[in-house]
C-alpha cells in the first residue's frame, strides 16, 4: 500500500509504473471510507505481485484538494483504475464485492466500461 496526497507524490508513486494501479479516494469525515478501508488493504496484499495500491486523502491539504478539483472527484470513497498512464475506470462506493470484482477483472483485462458501479 502506497501513499499519496498531491501531485508530486502521485507522480513519484506511480512514475514509470504501467502496470495496474488501484486507487481508493478518502477524507478524515468519510464514515463509508473507513469501512471500505480493510477490503482495500486485503486486496493490495492479494494482489501485491499484480497491481499497485494507492490511497489517497483528498482533504489532507490545498494541494491534496487541488489533485480533487483537477480529477474532477465529487463523492468519496471513489476508486480508480489506471493501467499504462490511462485511468480504465472509475466508480464510487463502499462495497467490497464491487471492489473485489473491479479489481480482479482489471487485473484479468476486462474492466473497461463493464465496470460496475455502486449502483
Amino acid at each position: 500500500m502506497k501513499f499519496a496526497n498531491n501531485k508530486a507524490e502521485w507522480d513519484a508513486v506511480t512514475g514509470g509504473n504501467d502496470g495496474l494501479i488501484a486507487v481508493q479516494i478518502s477524507t478524515k469525515t468519510c464514515g463509508p471510507c473507513k469501512v471500505i478501508y480493510p477490503t482495500f488493504v486485503g486486496l493490495s496484499e492479494e494482489f501485491a505481485e499484480k497491481a499497485t495500491f494507492v490511497k489517497i486523502m483528498g482533504d489532507t491539504d490545498t494541494e491534496s484538494r487541488a489533485l480533487m478539483k483537477e480529477w474532477g472527484v465529487r463523492v468519496v470513497p471513489l476508486f480508480m483504475l489506471w493501467k499504462n498512464g490511462e485511468k480504465i475506470a472509475e466508480w464510487s462506493g463502499a462495497k467490497p464485492d464491487v471492489l473485489r470484482e473491479n479489481v480482479t477483472r482489471s487485473e484479468e483485462r476486462r474492466v473497461g466500461k463493464e465496470c460496475r458501479s455502486r449502483w
